[in-house]
Formats: structure tokens, C-alpha cells, sequence
């Protein structure tokens, strides 16, 4: 029977080495039954080796991929702050704190809760505290001069928890009990409100399929509008 052949020269080179071995192994296995030995072990072939990938290819899949995640992290930050007013509007209107994400099919895949700031005493005029903490307690080592005078962080600390407490930029003298307006300290806001995300079962990966088939193509408007003039890298 003659060898078989084919046009494609990569083709011809599998068929003759794969014919080439399984003629090598019929010999070996020949050799070992005249001998009654058992006949070697069958050596797998070397994988083929992977097609490198194309620098190409992979410069303009960075490039994309760098492009899409700095819109991304744009369009974010917009649709955060924007989520974050409309929380805070009809949580002032009706006490809503939470609302449900939903896909245009309905299927629920998150939650988006409210989360409420906080407000505690922040230090607005260093050098007004320090001074006041120097002249109330003259006797002691809370205070040091460099070239302002300020309070010892750990002295600060510990006034600030006792006027966190108070939710007043008040102290009290512990020796004398006098109340004491402190300046240089606020009740402010140190914490914004916010909120947060709380991903349904199942939900990114519904969330992914509606990107995929373009369900979401009108949510994703920031991401796919052509680039502005002046646009720079």
C-alpha cells in the first residue's frame, strides 16, 4: 500500500512522523517477544508547542483594556455620586435607605443600601486648641512648641473621644468640674454618607450575561460614546 500524501506540507510532516513512530514501536515490541520480555512503555508525544501570541495582538488588547477601565472607573464615580444624591433625597422625602437593582427582565441581582455618615469634634484651629489646653492645664506636659505650640497627638486624642462622647466641643476639668468651651474644635461631619452594594445570588453572573448580549447597551452609554476632542492619553 503507498504512503499517503497531502498538499499541506505541515499535514505530510504529522503523517510521516506519526508513521514513522508506529513502525519504530512495531519493531521494539517484535524485538521483545523474540527475547520474552515485556515491551517498553508506550512514550507520549511532545505536546505541540503553543502559536505565540502576536505583540500586535497583545499592544492593541492593553490598549482597549486600558481604555475601557479608565472610562469605567469614570463612569463610576459619576453614577456613584448620582445614586448617592437620589439616596439622599428620598431618604429625606420618605425614609427609603434602600433600593433593589434590577435587570429590564426583572430579575433582582443587588441590593443598594444607604449608609449613613457620621459627625464627631475635628480639631479646625491646631494652634487655638494647643494655646487653650496650655492655659487651662497649666501643670501639665500636654502641650509642645515647635514652632507653633500643639497638642501631644495622644493628649488630643484622648480630649477628642471625651467630646466625641459628648457629641460637644465641651470639656469638663475632672479636678474642678467647670465646663469648659473648647476652642478650635468643631462637631462636623468626619465620615460622608455613602452606600453600598450587596450582590443577590446568582446576580453578577446575570448581571454579565445582560452585558454580554446587550441588554444593558442603554446603562452602558458613558462607556461606548465616541471620544470627546482634546481627549488626551
Amino acid at each position: 500500500m503507498s504512503a499517503q500524501t497531502f498538499e499541506n506540507p505541515i499535514d505530510q510532516h504529522h503523517y510521516d512522523t506519526i508513521t514513522e513512530r508506529l513502525g519504530i514501536r512495531r519493531l521494539e515490541v517484535e524485538a521483545a517477544e523474540r527475547a520474552g520480555q515485556e515491551p517498553p512503555p508506550v512514550e507520549e508525544p511532545p505536546a505541540a508547542d503553543e502559536p505565540a501570541e502576536s505583540l500586535r495582538d497583545l499592544a492593541v488588547e492593553e490598549a482597549a483594556l486600558k481604555l475601557l477601565s479608565e472610562r469605567v472607573a469614570a463612569a463610576q464615580k459619576d453614577v456613584k455620586k448620582r445614586t448617592q444624591d437620589a439616596l439622599d433625597r428620598a431618604a429625606k422625602r420618605d425614609g427609603v435607605e434602600r433600593v433593589v437593582a434590577e435587570l429590564p427582565d426583572g430579575q433582582q441581582v443587588a441590593t443598594i443600601s444607604l449608609r449613613k455618615g457620621e459627625t464627631g469634634p475635628v480639631v479646625v484651629d491646631e494652634d487655638a486648641f494647643a494655646r487653650w489646653v496650655r492655659a487651662t492645664f497649666p501643670d501639665q506636659e500636654w502641650t509642645e512648641t515647635r514652632i507653633v505650640r500643639t497638642v501631644k497627638p495622644w493628649k488630643a486624642a484622648e480630649f477628642l473621644a471625651e467630646m466625641d462622647a459628648a457629641k460637644v466641643a465641651q470639656l469638663a476639668d475632672k479636678t474642678t468640674g467647670e465646663v469648659h468651651d473648647v476652642p478650635g474644635v468643631m462637631i462636623k461631619p468626619t465620615r460622608a454618607r455613602t452606600h453600598a452594594i450587596t450582590w443577590r445570588k446568582e446576580g453578577r453572573d446575570a448581571v454579565a450575561e445582560a452585558w454580554r448580549t446587550g441588554t444593558l447597551t442603554r446603562h452602558m452609554a458613558a462607556l461606548m460614546a465616541p471620544p470627546e476632542k482634546g481627549d488626551a492619553a
